[in-house]
């Protein structure tokens, strides 16, 4: 089930820098969204900004009806989509496209997810149900990074659902310095990854979906990526958010929009 309608915000907080939750009342969305998936935003009318953008679903009120999503200002639109207080309203197109998928049991295997900055709130959503579903905490395994210690998000949230998490930041202001596949490494060194029952999850950067890939494949983890692309309209129309992936012998596109956004690590063609 999906809505396609204007609906009021009922938060729009600060949670790093340059970054914000929003929170929305949309009932469709915070009864049946499910992890990975996303909303097609427009944040006024008219033609300016043109298109629509897609926004991951990051936390569900589902005893109040809202949900919210969390973005970075870094333009035009997320210019004007921080500065709309509770009671405006934006126009919401969702929950849309596909979402991760958990083996059955979930509590059969360690599963691992790995964020990079604004891909973060997807994996929260995932390892809330994991948890809800049974999952020992123990068998979740968050690695968080970001540039820096200030662009980082959900720490606080992953921490509460009691998974172990590892905080990792480029220039070492907290955490570990380096980068995610820096302590995918010294997790497969110690024996936390186990081959024949670990999942490996991602969303973040392009270039670090791929260096995860690269890794899962080297130990041979089935992986999920959450592709970010630019999605137009988010209904597989427009085809400007095609991901090309393997075909047999060759290759072919599929829509991340209603293909996606996740994909098998193992059929993505990166370059």
């Amino acid at each position: 089930m999906r809505c396609a309608e204007y609906c009021e915000v009922v938060a729009n907080r600060p949670v790093a820098t340059n970054q914000f939750e929003i929170e929305i009342h949309c009932p469709t969305v915070a009864l049946h969204a499910q992890p990975g998936q996303f909303v097609q935003l427009r944040v006024q009318g008219g033609y300016e900004p043109l298109f629509s953008r897609p926004f991951s679903i990051f936390r569900r009120f589902s005893e109040r009806g809202n949900f919210s999503i969390v973005y970075l200002v870094r333009g035009t639109f997320t210019q004007l989509l921080s500065h709309k207080h509770p009671g405006e309203k934006v126009f919401i197109v969702g929950p849309l496209g596909n979402r991760f998928v958990l083996p059955e049991p979930p509590s059969s295997v360690t599963h691992l997810l790995v964020a990079g900055g604004v891909g973060a709130p997807p994996l929260y959503l995932l390892a809330e149900e994991m948890v809800q579903a049974g999952v020992p905490g123990k068998n979740v395994i968050v690695v968080n990074g970001s540039r820096r210690h200030d662009l980082l998000v959900c720490q606080e949230h992953f921490a509460e659902l009691g998974v172990r998490c590892f905080t990792v930041t480029e220039d070492g202001s907290l955490g570990i310095k380096g980068n995610v596949t820096d302590v995918l490494k010294s997790l497969h060194e110690r024996g936390d990854l186990p081959r024949a029952g670990c999942q490996v999850y991602t969303c973040g950067p392009t270039a670090m979906l791929e260096a995860v890939a690269k890794f899962a494949r080297k130990h041979h983890l089935p992986c999920q990526v959450s592709m970010e692309t630019l999605m137009p309209c988010g209904l597989g129309v427009c085809l400007g958010c095609a991901v090309k992936v393997r075909s047999g012998d060759g290759y072919e596109y599929r829509r991340a929009c209603v293909d996606g956004p996740i994909f098998d690590a193992g059929e993505v063609l990166w370059k």
